[in-house]
């Protein structure tokens, strides 16, 4: 019994030690490090973008194009284009409250240009001093354009919206009268080019672009004719008929931007007196005021740009954005 028991132990080893050595090892060449989306990236000199950018910092799936000293007006001061890069972050925070990473980061995808409606076009944030009239010439005109080399390049090639300006020519140069710059251009080119495609039902829902498709049918459009019959949304700043297809693009846009301020509270805030009636009326300054008195208005937020977008702390934009220029942007890269 000994002998055949030695002989079983002996066949058992043999044939562990032959199994484990003729197991291959892992092969771990080929897994790739997945992409970091949420990546900040430094300030720096670029004189490949056009004559009117000089600078460009990319952060979160967008570039920021910063003008430099051309057209008469001053270049934009580099601790203006932290504070625009550090607003995105502050708007695309993974870790707020009700955020859905998934979506979030789709939408980061989106802005890079990587998938959705403006594939191939990253996403760009024009940063310039005052106002376009103020260069000379505008480049803001196709004349303008042309009279600076590489613009037209630049404008063909991203998918670009509105512009942040520095010391706005209506600037009151106060800490609020920037955060409202701030954070109403950039959530325009964030609505447009990032939040539209990242949650499910959203790239019909928050379709805008009226020039190419019809989009009287769409969440965006039927809110935003709420809005204005109930009297929340006021369009005499933009031509008065709310039935211009030309206008819509723009309307929309700036419906968003006073929705989002709406369902987070900013504009009393924020807004000179706090107040931005009658374009936007004061009863609809709480989500609980938008709720009553534009209800598609606040489905539409809650089920598309909640999941996606951030909402700033008051304190920190504070901090931030101080009275003539004051405050830092507290920009890290990585």
């Amino acid at each position: 019994m000994n002998l055949i028991k030695n002989i079983t132990i002996s066949i058992f080893i043999i044939l562990f030690i032959s199994c484990s050595s003729s197991t291959e090892e892992p092969d771990f060449t080929d897994i790739e490090e997945p992409l970091n989306y949420y990546s900040s990236g430094d300030l720096i000199q670029n004189n490949n973008i056009s004559a009117w950018f000089d600078r460009s910092l990319d952060v979160y799936g967008v570039t920021l194009l910063v003008a430099g000293n051309v057209g008469g007006q001053p270049a934009v001061p580099d601790e203006w284009a932290k504070k625009t890069a550090q607003v995105f972050k502050l708007l695309m925070d993974k870790e707020s409250l009700g955020i859905d990473s998934f979506a979030q980061e789709k939408m980061i995808k989106i802005l890079l240009g990587e998938e959705g409606w403006h594939q191939g076009y990253p996403t760009g944030q024009r940063i310039a001093y005052g106002g376009g009239n103020e260069y000379s010439p505008s480049p803001l005109t196709d004349q303008g354009i042309s009279s600076y080399a590489g613009l037209q390049t630049l404008f063909d090639s991203m998918a670009l919206d509105d512009m942040v300006w520095y010391k706005n020519i209506d600037s009151q140069f106060t800490g609020d009268d920037d955060i409202n710059e701030l954070l109403e251009h950039v959530l325009h080119t964030l609505h447009r080019f990032g939040v539209r495609g990242a949650v499910e039902g959203s790239f019909n829902g928050l379709n805008m672009e009226a020039e190419e498709e019809d989009i009287t049918k769409t969440d965006l459009y039927l809110a935003m004719i709420e809005a204005h019959t109930n009297g929340v949304f006021d369009v005499e700043g933009y031509g008065g008929d709310i039935t211009n297809r030309d206008a819509w693009p723009v309307m929309l846009k700036e419906y968003q931007y006073l929705l989002t301020f709406g369902m987070w509270s900013f504009g009393p805030e924020f807004w000179e007196n706090g107040s931005l009636a009658p374009e936007w009326n004061d009863n609809a300054t709480t989500p609980e005021g938008v709720q009553e008195n534009n209800p598609l208005g606040y489905a539409l937020f809650n089920n598309y740009m909640a999941p996606v977008l951030s909402k700033p702390k008051i304190n920190i934009l504070r901090s931030m954005f101080q009275d003539n220029d004051g405050g830092v942007s507290g920009y890290v890269s990585d």
